[in-house]
């Protein structure tokens, strides 16, 4: 699947969450379910730019055009 750019607005709140190392609760597409801590943005060639999260089972990388909400904690 080719990676689709999100709105760069919708990328700021990604990078204001990653400087507060806010809790997040991301709920995917697929509905799958992560939890963690925002912590850095990171393109990952060729699949695109991730979000990546500080998880309880280590880091979690999750590529931000495959996210369908996200709720703060």
């Amino acid at each position: 699947m080719t990676y689709q750019p999100i709105a760069c607005g919708d990328y700021d709140q990604f990078e204001l969450w990653c400087m507060h190392s806010t809790e997040l609760q991301i709920t995917l597409h697929s509905g799958e379910q992560v939890n963690g801590k925002a912590i850095n943005l990171q393109i990952i060639s060729p699949e695109g730019e991730h979000l990546i999260l500080s998880t309880k089972k280590g880091e979690h990388a999750v590529r931000l055009d495959l996210i369908k909400s996200v709720e703060p904690r």
